[in-house]
């Protein structure tokens, strides 16, 4: 095929992934209300957030923290108190940094434009490698349907719409371009270009380890299939450059990565169910993307097309004499390591889609071989060509009926949230810390310019492999933890209002200290909770004789008190929104029936113990709630009996301030 016909390919595939992320861009005028007092849009979701607002640091400070503590950056609006050095891949800040400088040497960009805009660029460069390297394979046609379905992967379009500015707009780019160089390499005569090839992609995957966390299962693949090669063809010019090259590129200038790579098998033991939060909850089992997918879902994010060709292409592949050792095994182990991976959440889903596509392109080459032997004479070619066609209107009906679905893509985020985040901003101390639901961390921190005590990150789940050899001595490696999600959701549900109030203040003052310092006591992880739990239900004077009864000594209780009864407690701005009302209070079906009881002005009367729910009568509102939280702190804030506390509300936000 002639430069001239390869060009208009790339151009079709780029702008195809382009426009079909613009689906969600420039709203109607009657969804204005996704729209900032500068015009812009809200990105899509919380994460958007968080990367925008570490983006942003890197634009003022020079790096990802707000603050250099003991010669590392820290993140003082995650996880506070005491925040934590930051972890984060940045390469994605850095290419949002550099493409934000180079609009503004042709125009007037804003930091945020920059980054929403940067997804719908960035995004569609996976299917112009995707069809370079398949088309060394699969032949033009071949390349282009990888290409093609790479950019019009629903589960990776919708991850990387307009608004959406997240890392995965660089986990399909980056593995196609690993994989992409050592085939090169495999398939080369000369051996110095051999070596080059391999050391070029040990510095991609290097690249790739700043770009996101999950780098290092790739890593373990490609070992795998070098180490197999090795074993089979006793050639060591393939594995040891990638390795000389990726191992001591990321030991010298990624020493968390460094650290990953060796410690990362050891937490393997955690996986056959073991609870690494015990005695806490798991957050993360709350996570929609975490959860694994059912069929009908697997098979709409990665769509049906992808699905068929790519594993008719698997089939094909592993009988094929085609294709030589190193790659076919690289592609097999992807693929199948990838479907595995599907089981820990739908979000590693898009792990499967470039092995895919890559196959898609492979089957047809299969299969168009297969039909010209298969087939004599004059009409073979307009079959053929026939059979191309229809795989393209399948890919294109794919595009339009995704450009749809994306059209109707709505952000997260809207004027009534960010009408709460600048009241935080202009009415509230400095030093105050945001409590609210994690998922809505990101926003706030990043909008309202305040700490939050927990967000999007968890509890930094990413970083359990290295904390105890990375971490500076002043932090334990035993935060973050999920503990805060814990002692949030019984702060609001509890009906003990001391408690209520001692946990929000403890959170807010001194993090998990206290918690951390009876774990040291008494050396075990439950009894702590217990007695944690047991001193923040009391005043300070009880709390002191509570803890003695558990055996500490005078010292010892007394930095326990400092820390759950703080004598200067920060302020604290509890953030309660729609969705946690929801969880409380009943509607509909959940409250057929008579109710458990009917409170009115403070009394309570029971009417049927077998109820679900409890009404609530108030001079200004009525309320139908779970019987198990109508005395909870959540459910005072919602019928006023706390008002005095509210100081700001909107029709999706309620804000109440603690001294």
């Amino acid at each position: 095929m002639n430069p001239k016909a390869v060009h208009i390919i790339l151009l079709i595939i780029f702008f195809s992934g382009f426009f079909l992320r613009l689906g969600n861009y420039n709203l109607s005028s009657n969804k204005s209300i996704y729209y900032d007092d500068n015009g812009l849009q809200y990105f899509q979701e919380s994460d958007s957030y968080y990367n925008y607002r570490l983006t942003r640091n890197l634009l003022e400070h020079g790096h990802l923290g707000d603050k250099i503590i003991d010669g590392k950056p820290w993140d003082l609006r995650s996880y506070y108190p005491p925040g934590v050095p930051v972890d984060y891949p940045p390469l994605l800040p850095y290419i949002a940094v550099g493409f934000y400088l180079i609009l503004n040497l042709i125009g007037s960009v804003s930091l945020k434009e920059a980054c929403l805009w940067l997804p719908t660029i960035i995004s569609p460069l996976a299917g112009i490698i995707g069809f370079l390297f398949s088309r060394r394979i699969s032949g033009e046609f071949g390349g282009f349907i990888t290409g093609m379905l790479i950019v019009t992967a629903p589960l990776y379009v919708f991850k990387t719409n307009f608004g959406f500015f997240d890392t995965d707009m660089l986990n399909i780019i980056f593995p196609l371009l690993i994989v992409w160089l050592l085939f090169e390499a495999e398939n080369t005569k000369t051996r110095k270009y051999k070596i080059i090839l391999v050391g070029c992609s040990g510095f991609f995957l290097f690249l790739f380890s700043f770009a996101w966390n999950g780098w290092i299962y790739y890593f373990y693949i490609i070992v795998a299939a070098l180490i197999y090669n090795l074993i089979k063809e006793r050639n060591f010019d393939m594995i040891l450059p990638f390795l000389l090259i990726s191992i001591l590129l990321i030991g010298i200038f990624n020493i968390r990565g460094f650290y990953s790579v060796i410690l990362t098998p050891t937490q393997l033991g955690y996986l056959p169910g073991q609870d690494i939060w015990y005695p806490w909850p798991d957050s993360y089992k709350s996570v929609a993307e975490l959860q694994k997918p059912t069929m009908e879902i697997f098979i709409i994010i990665i769509s049906p097309l992808i699905l068929l060709l790519g594993f008719a292409g698997l089939a094909t592949t592993i009988h094929s004499k085609n294709i030589k050792s190193l790659t076919k095994s690289i592609i097999i182990i992807w693929t199948i390591s990838s479907i595995l991976s599907i089981f820990a959440g739908a979000r590693f889903a898009i792990l499967l889609i470039p092995p895919l596509c890559v196959l898609a392109g492979m089957f047809w080459r299969e299969f168009e071989n297969t039909l010209k032997n298969m087939l004599k004479g004059v009409h073979r070619q307009k079959i053929i060509s026939i059979l191309q066609l229809t795989l393209l209107s399948l890919i294109f009906l794919q595009f339009f009926s995704l450009f749809n679905l994306v059209s109707g893509s709505k952000p997260m985020y809207d004027d009534y949230f960010m009408e709460a985040a600048q009241w935080i901003d202009k009415n509230t101390p400095e030093n105050a810390v945001i409590i609210t639901d994690w998922g809505y961390g990101h926003f706030f921190a990043s909008e309202a310019n305040r700490p939050v005590v927990f967000d999007g990150r968890l509890a930094y789940i990413e970083t359990l492999p290295i904390r105890e050899y990375w971490y500076p001595p002043n932090l334990d490696p035993r935060i973050p933890t999920t503990a805060r999600d814990y002692w949030i959701n019984l702060a609001l549900t509890t009906d003990n209002p001391t408690l209520s109030k001692n946990i929000l203040r403890m959170l807010a003052t001194s993090g998990d200290q206290a918690y951390l310092l009876l774990n040291n006591y008494t050396h075990n992880k439950k009894r702590a909770s217990t007695i944690l739990e047991e001193t923040l239900a009391s005043n300070k004077t009880i709390a002191y004789s509570i803890l003695k009864r558990n055996g500490l000594s005078d010292e010892q209780a007394i930095k326990v008190l400092n820390y759950t009864h703080p004598s200067n407690p920060r302020p604290l701005i509890l953030i309660i929104n729609t969705e946690t009302e929801n969880q409380i209070i009943y509607t509909g079906a959940n409250y057929q029936g008579n109710p458990y009881s009917i409170i009115e002005n403070g009394t309570e009367k029971l009417v049927n113990k077998k109820g679900n729910f409890s009404i609530i009568l108030t001079k200004n509102k009525t309320l139908i709630v779970n019987k198990n939280y109508r005395n909870s702190l959540i459910v005072k804030l919602l019928t006023g009996e706390e008002d005095s506390m509210k100081v700001f509300e909107n029709k999706k936000i309620k804000i109440i301030v603690f001294g």
